[in-house]
C-alpha cells in the first residue's frame, strides 16, 4: 500500500469523536484568539472568552482522549473531516498562522486547556507580526516546551519532505495516536527502498575519467588572487579616507581653481555667480566651516589669479563683507539664538573668524541679548578679536545711541584694557550719561587702571547714584590714588560724611586713610575726639568709629598714638573700630 492510500485509509475510519463537537470547540477557540489580540488580560471579555473555551474542551474529552488535527492552508481537519475552516490566508486565520509555518499536524490532550491554552493564544500574534530576521512558530512552540501537544511538521524550503517519525516525543515532531501509524509505516518503507537503491549503486560506481582537455574550477587555488592584510588595510584605509572627504570643500576647490586658471571673463563671471549661490545654500544648511574656507580661499585666490579685472576682485571680495552685513548677520545670529542645536564650535569659530568690523556693532548687541550659554563664548571671542584689531571701531560704539551695544563696547574696553577708550569712557562719567552705563564705565576703568583711567573716575565720587560712588571710592582705594585726595577730603570734610549711610561712611574714610598719610591725622583726629560737652557739638558715634578706620589705614606711628588716647572710650561702637583698627596695624606691622 503506498502512503497516500495509507493516510486516505486512515481518513475513512470514523471518529472517536463527532466532528460537531470538535467544530464547535474551534468556534470558541477562534472567539478567544480574536479576544485575546483585543482586550488587556485583565479585561473581563478576554477573561470570559478564555473561560468559554475552555469550558468548550469539556464535550471533547468525555468522547476521546486525545484530538488529532490536520493543518491545511484554510483548514484543520479531524479524521478527514473539516472541523474549522478559514478563506482567508491572513493574519486572523488560524490555519494559516500554523500552515505558513510548516506545522501539518498536532495533537491535543486531556489537561492542555488548563495549563497551555493561554500560552497558544499569545503565540498567534507573535508569528502573526513577526519579522523575517525574528523567530518562527517552531522555535517559539519550541521554546513554550508544549506538555500537552505535539505536534509535526515540514521543512519549508522543502514541502515534499516526509515528516520525521524518529524524532522523542516532547518538544520536536513525534508520532502520535494509532489511527496514523499505517501512513508512517508507508513513509517508513518508502524511505527504506531509496536507501537499499542507493547503497546498491554507491558499491558499483567508480568516478569517471575526465576528458582530456576538460577544465574544472577546483584546478584553481583561488588562495592565489586573495590579497594580503596590507592590501586590504591598504583599501580600507583608503576607503574610509574617501568617504570622509567633504564634498562641499572639494567644489568649492574646483570652482575657485577654474577662476584661478581661466582668465575668460565669460568663465570667472559665471564661477562668482556659482560661488554667490553656494554661499547662501551652505549658510542656510548650517555648513559655517565650510563658508569660512571659502572666505579664506578667496584671498589666495587672488593673488595667485592673473588678467584678474577689478569687478571680479571686488564682486568675490563683497562675499565676506556680505557675511558681516547688519542684516544679514543680526538674522543668522537670530537664527542661532533659537536653534534646538548648535551646530560645532569649531565651525562656528571658523565662520566668525571671517567677520568683518562692520559686524562688530551687532556682535555687541548680541552679546547683551543672548540666553544661549554656548554660543556666548564664541560671540566673546569674535568680538573681542574684531575690537583689538579695530580699536577705534570699539570707541566710536561706547557713545553709540543704542544701550546695549554700548554697555557692551564699555565692558569690552574695560576687559582689554583699551587705554584709547579712556577720555570716552570718563566723558560719559561727567557727561549724565544713563546710570547702567555710567556704572560700566567706572567698572572699565577700574580694570583698566592706568594713573589716567583712574583720575577718568574721580568726577564719579560726586555721582548722584550712591552704589557708583561707592564703587568708585573703593576702586581709588584699592589703587592708592593720591592725586584725588583734594576731592576726597573736601568729601570729608563736607555734608556727604554725615548724610550717607554706614557703608558709604567706611568707603569714604577707608580711601581718605589710604591716600592721606600723616597729614591727614589733625583732621581725623578732630572728629574721632570730638566728644563734645556742656557748649560742645557732640559728633555722630559712627563717623568718630569711620575716623578711627582711617587712622587705621593710614598705620603711622602717629596715627596709633591717636588711636590709643581712645582706647577707654565708653562708646562702644567708637571703642570697637578703635580695637580693630590697632590690631590691624599691629598685623600689618
Amino acid at each position: 500500500m503506498s502512503s497516500a492510500q495509507a493516510v486516505a485509509a486512515a481518513e475513512q475510519e470514523e471518529p472517536p469523536c463527532p466532528p460537531a463537537i470538535v467544530e464547535d470547540m474551534f468556534k470558541v477557540l477562534d472567539k478567544a484568539m480574536r479576544a485575546y489580540q483585543l482586550y488587556m488580560h485583565n479585561n473581563p471579555t478576554y477573561q470570559k472568552s478564555l473561560e468559554n473555551a475552555k469550558k468548550a474542551f469539556e464535550p471533547v474529552w468525555a468522547q476521546t482522549g486525545n484530538l488529532p488535527i490536520t493543518v491545511t492552508d484554510t483548514q484543520f481537519k479531524y479524521y478527514g473531516r473539516v472541523v474549522h475552516e478559514m478563506a482567508d490566508k491572513g493574519g486572523d486565520s488560524m490555519p494559516w498562522l500554523l500552515f505558513k509555518d510548516g506545522l501539518r499536524e498536532m495533537t491535543l490532550f486531556p489537561g492542555f486547556e488548563d495549563e497551555e491554552l493561554a500560552k497558544l493564544l499569545s503565540i498567534f500574534p507573535r508569528v502573526r507580526r513577526a519579522k523575517p530576521d525574528e523567530d518562527d512558530l517552531l522555535t517559539i512552540l519550541w521554546e513554550q516546551d508544549f506538555q500537552y501537544m505535539r505536534y509535526r511538521y515540514v521543512e519549508i524550503a522543502d514541502p515534499s519532505a516526509p515528516l520525521d517519525t524518529n524524532a522523542e516525543p516532547g518538544r520536536w515532531p513525534a508520532p502520535v495516536g494509532k489511527e496514523l501509524e499505517p501512513a508512517w509505516k508507508a513513509v517508513e518503507e518508502a524511505r527504506a527502498e531509496v536507501e537499499e537503491g542507493t547503497s546498491a549503486g554507491d558499491g558499483a560506481s567508480a568516478p569517471a575519467p575526465r576528458p582530456s582537455g576538460m577544465v574544472r574550477m577546483e584546478d584553481f587555488d583561488s588562495t592565489l588572487y586573495f590579497l594580503d592584510p596590507n592590501e586590504i588595510e591598504y583599501l580600507r584605509q583608503e576607503t574610509d579616507r574617501e568617504y570622509k572627504l567633504d564634498l562641499r570643500r572639494l567644489v568649492l576647490c574646483a570652482l575657485l581653481d577654474i577662476f584661478e586658471l581661466q582668465v575668460d571673463p565669460l568663465v570667472r563671471s559665471e564661477v562668482a555667480n556659482d560661488l554667490e549661490a553656494l554661499v547662501l545654500h551652505l549658510l542656510s544648511a548650517g555648513q559655517f566651516s565650510s563658508v569660512a574656507f571659502l572666505l579664506r580661499e578667496i584671498d589666495g585666490t587672488m593673488e595667485r589669479a592673473r588678467e584678474v579685472k577689478p569687478a571680479d576682485r571686488e564682486r568675490l571680495g563683497r562675499l565676506a563683507d556680505r557675511l558681516s552685513h547688519p542684516d544679514s548677520l543680526a538674522q543668522m545670529l537670530q537664527a542661532l539664538e533659537e536653534t534646538a542645536q548648535l551646530p560645532s564650535k569649531d565651525d562656528l569659530a571658523q565662520l566668525f573668524a571671517q567677520l568683518k568690523p562692520a559686524s562688530l556693532p551687532v556682535l555687541l548687541d548680541a552679546i547683551d541679548r543672548t540666553q544661549n550659554v554656548e554660543l556666548r563664548p564664541l560671540l566673546e571671542s569674535a568680538t573681542d578679536r574684531l575690537a583689538q584689531s579695530n580699536t577705534g571701531e570699539l570707541v566710536r560704539l561706547i557713545k553709540s545711541p543704542k544701550v546695549s551695544i554700548a554697555r557692551e563696547a564699555i565692558r569690552r574696553s574695560g576687559a582689554l584694557r583699551t587705554a584709547a577708550a579712556v577720555p570716552s569712557l570718563s566723558e560719559m562719567l561727567s557727561s549724565g550719561a544713563d546710570r547702567v552705563l555710567r556704572a560700566a564705565a567706572v567698572t572699565a576703568l577700574t580694570d583698566i587702571g592706568t594713573p589716567g583711567a583712574l583720575s577718568g573716575l574721580e568726577p564719579a565720587l560726586n555721582d548722584e547714584d550712591r552704589d557708583i560712588r561707592v564703587s568708585t571710592m573703593r576702586a581709588l582705594g584699592a589703587r592708592t590714588h593720591r592725586p584725588a585726595l583734594s576731592k576726597v577730603e573736601a568729601l570729608v570734610k563736607g555734608k556727604l560724611s554725615k548724610e550717607a549711610d554706614r557703608t558709604e561712611r567706611i568707603a569714604l574714610f577707608e580711601l581718605y586713610g589710604a591716600i592721606c598719610g600723616d597729614g591727614g591725622i589733625p583732621l581725623l583726629d578732630g572728629i574721632l575726639g570730638a566728644k563734645g560737652g556742656l557748649f560742645a557739638r557732640k559728633e555722630d558715634p559712627e563717623l568718630r568709629a569711620c575716623a578711627a578706620i582711617a587712622l587705621g589705614k593710614i598705620g603711622s606711628a602717629a596715627a596709633r598714638s591717636v588711636l590709643e588716647k581712645s582706647v577707654g572710650e565708653k562708646d562702644v561702637i567708637v571703642r570697637a573700630a578703635v580695637t580693630r583698627a590697632l590690631k590691624g596695624q599691629a598685623a600689618s606691622a
